[in-house]
């Protein structure tokens, strides 16, 4: 019972998240639109937007660091894809990798998938040029690939990782280099704040869904003994 709650409730929760990202997208769309992108064209929510740009300012050093940051969520796959080839190497068949690894890779694939489909069709572009090129700009990309990989990474501790202080590390050190990148982004001036906003709703969502499929349900309880602890 206590799973099938625990499903439910990360359902409705990534069913919040992409409602309100399907709305923020609509406002964006439709709601007070200048031409105020690097390039002169039209942002919406542009007020807002404007506010919060100058409440955040533009910082070099805040972009550096959530460049650099971005190798612990690199580090973190890395180290899900050991394991998953450990276990194909020891079980010589692909049904031997634990289905969550399996998924995990799913979720990177979604997570890419939105980001070249974004990367197309962006209500709007970066405040900003860089290179005499102003880029897409809706949803942050950092932002999405931090929530997504490093809160997916949390999600993976919690089930790997024994209760302990290598587990309570393991989760600050996530939880914090995903706090530092969303922060880090917002401050180096690259991004709309609603871009930021986007891509935190859309990487929460994906990341609920992954963990009601991949590990709240029964059927996941009664054949977690083949999962690799850490």
């Amino acid at each position: 019972m206590h799973n099938r709650t625990t499903s439910r409730a990360s359902v409705i929760a990534g069913g919040i998240c992409v409602a309100l990202f399907a709305l923020l997208t609509v406002a964006l769309l439709t709601v007070d639109r200048q031409p105020i992108a690097g390039d002169g064209s039209l942002v919406g929510l542009a007020t807002f937007n404007l506010n919060a740009r100058a409440l955040l300012g533009q910082h070099d050093m805040a972009e550096k660091l959530s460049n650099i940051l971005l190798i612990v969520p690199a580090i973190c796959a890395l180290a899900f894809a050991v394991i998953g080839a450990r276990q194909l190497i020891q079980g010589r068949h692909r049904w031997s990798v634990d289905r969550d690894l399996w998924l995990l890779l799913a979720l990177y694939g979604a997570m890419l998938v939105l980001y070249v489909l974004f990367n197309c069709v962006s209500p709007n572009n970066r405040p900003i040029l860089e290179d005499g090129v102003c880029e897409p700009s809706f949803p942050s990309s950092h932002t999405l690939l931090a929530v997504t990989m490093l809160g997916s990474s949390m999600v993976q501790i919690v089930q790997r990782m024994r209760a302990g202080g290598w587990r309570s590390a393991a989760l600050i050190v996530c939880g914090v280099a995903m706090a530092g990148i969303v922060i880090a982004r917002a401050m180096a001036g690259v991004h709309w704040a609603t871009d930021i906003l986007g891509g935190i709703l859309l990487g929460t969502a994906l990341v609920a869904f992954y963990h009601a499929i991949a590990f709240a349900s029964e059927n996941h309880k009664a054949a977690r003994g083949k999962h690799a602890r850490l």
